[in-house]
């Protein structure tokens, strides 16, 4: 049995929404900025003597960040979340800055 043309419309339509789908960004625009001011953060305070690797203060952000946000993936974080992931790094920003200051004294 042959296609009619609108079957094929139909088909066609659907798969163009399908490939529009899969080329969208599968994170937030707004999660990439973040991510970018903690990779920045991440790499001044990883090239400091005596401090730990890249990955372990990446850990120590991202895990709270995810914990607090029920999130099992970290990139899944979208709108609102995203807020709510920038008050987390910038508690834990300032918590590492008033912890070193008292170390110091």
């Amino acid at each position: 049995m042959a296609m009619t043309e609108e079957e094929k419309r139909e088909i066609a339509k659907m798969t163009a929404d399908l490939l529009r789908e899969d080329s969208k960004p599968k994170t937030s625009t707004e999660w990439q900025q973040l991510q970018r001011e903690i990779a920045d953060y991440i790499s001044a305070e990883s090239d400091k003597p005596g401090n730990p690797a890249y990955t372990t203060i990446q850990n120590a952000i991202y895990n709270p960040i995810r914990y607090v946000l029920g999130v099992h993936k970290i990139n899944t974080i979208r709108g609102a979340e995203v807020d709510e992931a920038r008050k987390i790094f910038e508690f834990i920003k300032q918590e590492r800055t008033e912890s070193n200051a008292t170390t110091t004294i």
